[in-house]
């Protein structure tokens, strides 16, 4: 069973499993070389700070380094930075998140999600367009745009149990240039 304390287990975790997700990383937030680094390795229009330790804490764009360095400061021990998924967003399909609950008895899912572009992870709970507890046997379910691209991606990884941030764009993004880009997974937190 996969168990995820913060974001930062988040991370280890998607890199473990080799998940399909935009560069992301942890660093400390005296780390500012790891930073820039991070930055230059992977270079972007537009990336994303996040805390690493809590959720729902402090989210930033900014588009280079300098700006990063000026957020930093609105941390306390460790930050999280990732390309933003902003520059995709008319290529979005479906946001939301996902738990694909199997056990004995079977599979249930619940799926919070919108198709819309203005469509985060931190807004889909505000006006979803889908919000399901349903079984896979479904047609509702089967019927949302994207979803069997989803479910075949839990199917192929495993990722039962677990509640899974996911993005589904018509073309192809993140590392492993898939349809399916993971944004988090969750358990305890």
């Amino acid at each position: 069973m996969i168990t995820i304390r913060d974001k930062k287990d988040s991370i280890i975790k998607m890199k473990e499993l080799r998940l399909n997700y935009f560069p992301l990383d942890y660093f400390e937030v005296s780390n500012k070389a790891g930073i820039k680094k991070f930055m230059e390795e992977n270079p972007s229009d537009e990336y994303v700070l996040r805390s690493a330790n809590k959720a729902k804490g402090n989210f930033f764009f900014v588009k280079n380094f300098e700006e990063a360095e000026a957020k930093l400061g609105e941390f306390e021990n460790e930050v999280t930075i990732s390309v933003s998924y902003n520059p995709y967003k008319e290529d979005i399909v479906l946001v939301g998140d996902i738990i694909v609950h199997k056990d004995f008895s079977g599979e249930t899912i619940d799926l919070t999600a919108r198709t819309d572009t203005e469509a985060t992870h931190r807004n889909i709970y505000e006006n979803p367009k889908y919000n399901l507890h349903t079984s896979i046997e479904d047609d509702k379910l089967w019927n949302i745009p994207g979803i069997s691209k989803v479910m075949r991606y839990i199917s192929d990884h495993e990722l039962y149990n677990v509640i899974i941030e996911f993005s589904v764009y018509d073309c192809k993004l993140g590392v492993n240039k898939e349809n399916v880009v993971i944004s988090e997974l969750r358990t305890g937190y």
